[in-house]
Parts: structure tokens; C-alpha cells; sequence
């Protein structure tokens, strides 16, 4: 069986120092300008099956089509998780969905293990699953709210006129 939830729209990479990220991003890959989130907080959230609220630093840019995504760690998660084992790069792919409970059902019909998630408020859930059972691959679910839809509208238009120059815009 094959888990069929859509496009990839993201790829996201845990970094230990979200502002020498963006410097290699904006100055070696010509990606830019991110738009910073210095702390996100979840409204509830869990960590490999306890209720458990985690923190990140994360910023994120457009290279064409491409979501990017940085992710600092602030505490313990699988972000932490992967740094401490010595990761850093690509963490994980990103699929935006309409609804949170049928995607779930999906991967876990493929086997996939729940690890993290989070909701950062009304129509705003994020799970990610181990899809290979080493977590070699992790796949994040986000359903977001539709008035999100306008920011990664904003964001990737910023990045089709990047001046190469700005490197970040704050919120």
C-alpha cells in the first residue's frame, strides 16, 4: 500500500544556529529572504508519546516551488534528537493537508510511527512520522489554517523578487 497524501511541499533541515544557516543559505545556495520565527510555542504538543510542548527557533524561504525550511532546536524534540546524534541537513519533507485524521490514517496504514506533533492553534496541526522504522526518513503532516495560505503566498513571492541581498523579515 502506498500512502497517497499529497505533494511534498517542504524540505527542512535542523541546524544548531538558525542565523549561520541562513548566512550559508542566503550567500552559497542564493536562497532568501527567510522569514524569522524566533520562538514557536505550541498550544499542546507531544514527544515520542507523552504530552510534552517543545520549542524551536525556525525560518523559512521559497527556492522556486521549494518550501525551506531551518529549524533551531530549543529544548527537547526529535529536532534536538537528531543534533545530539550527530545530524545536521535535511531532517525531514513536509506534506500540506486538508485533513489531519484521514493523512494520519494513511501513513500509519503504510506502517509509519508518530514521533512528534503540535498544534499551534485552531486548524493548525503538525505530526511527524518515522517512515522507514530507523528514522531515516521522517515525514511531517501539516494541516494549517487558511488564512497560513497568504503568508507561504508572501514568502514565495519575496523569494521570486529577492534582491539577493536580504537576508531575513522578522515577525
Amino acid at each position: 500500500m502506498t500512502a497517497r497524501t499529497g505533494v511534498l511541499n517542504q524540505m527542512a533541515y535542523v541546524v544548531p544556529d538558525i542565523e549561520k544557516a541562513i548566512d550559508f543559505w542566503t550567500q552559497v545556495m542564493g536562497v532568501g529572504p527567510f522569514f524569522v520565527f524566533p520562538e514557536l510555542n505550541a498550544t499542546r504538543g507531544d514527544y515520542r508519546g507523552e504530552d510534552y510542548i517543545y520549542k524551536f527557533g525556525a525560518a523559512i524561504a521559497y527556492s522556486g516551488e521549494t518550501n525551506i525550511e531551518l529549524i533551531e532546536p530549543r529544548g527537547p524534540s526529535i529536532f534536538d534528537d537528531f543534533l545530539k546524534a550527530g545530524g545536521t541537513g535535511v531532517h525531514h519533507t513536509c506534506r500540506f493537508v486538508d485533513d489531519m485524521a484521514t493523512a494520519q490514517a494513511e501513513i500509519e496504514a503504510v506502517g509509519a510511527t508518530r514521533l512528534q506533533g503540535a498544534s499551534f492553534g485552531p486548524g493548525s496541526e503538525v505530526a511527524y512520522f518515522d517512515m522507514t522504522g530507523d528514522e531515516t526518513m521522517i515525514l511531517e503532516l501539516a494541516q494549517l489554517p487558511p488564512e497560513s495560505a497568504g503568508l507561504f503566498d508572501a514568502v514565495k513571492q519575496a523569494g521570486n523578487d529577492w534582491d539577493g541581498k536580504t537576508r531575513t523579515i522578522s515577525f
